[in-house]
């Protein structure tokens, strides 16, 4: 039986790596989706009610609760670092520096 994952929606390859590489270094299972769904669609999809995707020029994290369920959004070039708060806030830590 796995863990409880984040969900991150996408194709892009370099996202993909950016988003798991602080994923991994959180030590917080991540489970990509390669469909072009919404963040908060993800995060439905995430027994831990956490998603992430792309909208447009933007990286967006969402939860499941909530009117619009976005939490955190941020420029592609924050990958790394939204992947960082998505996966701190999945393991319930604090976010720390996060600038988004």
């Amino acid at each position: 039986m796995s863990a409880p994952s984040v969900v991150l929606a996408s194709t892009d390859v370099g996202l993909i790596r950016l988003v798991a590489a602080a994923f991994e270094e959180e030590a917080v299972p991540l489970q990509i989706l390669a469909e072009p769904i919404s963040a908060r669609a993800a995060a439905v999809r995430s027994p831990l009610g956490i998603g992430l995707a792309v909208d447009g020029t933007e990286l967006v994290v969402a939860l499941s609760t909530g009117l619009d369920g976005t939490y955190l959004r941020g420029p592609l070039d924050d990958a790394r670092l939204l992947g960082r708060a998505a996966a701190r806030l999945a393991a319930r830590r604090p976010l720390g520096a996060f600038a988004g």
